[in-house]
């Protein structure tokens, strides 16, 4: 009789099988504990050298703004040119009125016989020629009024303070029609050589010529004058008197020698 012990066939016959489950379980576990031990052992020392390695990022430091351009000042403006003031015109040259009858006072018209109004005085007449002739005087016309006259002859261009006098006549009748030197009926004054005569130009030499002045005056009186008066004196003495005038000018020049 058999002992049927009701267990199957032996199937340990050769050799096993291996358990990969069973292995994989021994991997995980083993694994598990050796990730555990880097944990537990390594940590710090990769937490410093993490540390040491962290490079801190320092900030950058801000870009520096750039001044903003200062803006140039504006050119000044030029302060504008002064217009100059236009030139002034000078006034015309105004023309003299010729020497002749102050105003107010009549006309006595006469003339001179060889010497005309602005000529040349002939050289007879002058000290040059001796003083050989006188001037011989034709009185033209006599205003209404003149009771008697008067004549001083001077030049006004002599070197001297007051004119140089060469002639003084007066007393002469207010209806006489002319005159010359040493009338018997008439008065000559002391010309400035003191002689009561006629007394020619007579200019320094070189000094160019010399213009020669024949006053006539007529006077609205006839009390005699004294005798002997310079020209400067009678004419003072007339002044106040005088109602009529006449010139007539003439020159004369003495070339240097």
């Amino acid at each position: 009789m058999s002992n049927d012990t009701g267990a199957g066939p032996d199937t340990t016959d050769g050799p096993a099988s291996p358990n990969w489950g069973l292995i994989a379980l021994i991997v995980l576990v083993v694994g598990g504990v050796i990730v555990a031990a880097v944990l537990l052992f390594g940590g710090d020392d990769d937490s410093d050298e993490t540390s040491a390695t962290t490079v801190v990022a320092t900030t950058a430091a801000p870009e520096t703004t750039e001044a903003a351009a200062t803006t140039e000042a504006p050119a000044t403006t030029a302060a504008p040119e002064t217009t100059a003031a236009p030139e002034t015109t000078e006034a015309p040259a105004t023309t003299e009125a010729p020497a002749t009858t102050e105003p107010g006072l009549a006309e006595l018209a006469f003339s001179i016989q060889d010497i005309d109004d602005g000529g040349t005085i002939p050289v007879e007449f002058t000290c040059d020629g001796g003083n050989e002739s006188a001037p011989v005087i034709t009185i033209e016309s006599i205003p209404e009024g003149v009771l008697q006259l008067a004549m001083i002859v001077d030049d006004p261009d002599a070197p001297t303070a007051d004119p140089f006098v060469h002639w003084v006549v007066y007393n002469i009748p207010g209806n006489s029609t002319g005159f010359t030197d040493g009338e018997a009926d008439l008065t000559y004054g002391l010309n400035d050589v003191d002689l009561a005569e006629w007394f020619g130009p007579c200019p320094p030499e070189g000094d160019g010529p010399h213009g020669y002045v024949f006053s006539l005056y007529g006077l609205n009186q006839d009390a005699t004058l004294d005798p002997d008066l310079d020209g400067r004196t009678l004419f003072t003495a007339i002044e106040g008197s005088i109602v009529a005038e006449g010139t007539l000018t003439a020159s004369y020049e003495r070339a240097a020698s």
